[in-house]
């Protein structure tokens, strides 16, 4: 019998590199608002990379597909939370809520 496949530790942190990279590079496009504005605009891209890559992951392991649009509400919400102060347990909690509310799969 095959055991599942799992990817290699190289695999997942080329796979994190790659959203911290795209993350990072995401901050080089924001104007010059002054630099609290740019680092929060720079920290919500962080969380929305984050936030998506988790969100792709825990659809691939449920076997669900997400409509469109899904992904992008519910880490738009949880970066914008996060933004304006809450913390990331309750960011988390409120933003699946709603989106199970909009989404509903």
């Amino acid at each position: 019998m095959h055991r599942p496949l799992r990817p290699h530790p190289t695999t997942r942190t080329a796979l994190f590199t790659g959203v911290l990279l795209s993350a990072m590079a995401a901050l080089t496009v924001v104007p010059d608002l002054g630099r609290a504005a740019r680092a929060e605009a720079g920290m919500g891209a962080i969380v929305k990379a984050f936030c998506l890559s988790a969100f792709e992951n825990e659809m691939a392991q449920s076997g669900k597909i997400p409509p469109a649009g899904m992904a992008n509400y519910a880490c738009g919400c949880v970066a914008e939370r996060i933004g304006s102060g809450s913390s990331i347990d309750d960011a988390r909690s409120d933003c699946r809520q709603a989106t199970a509310r909009r989404y509903p799969i």
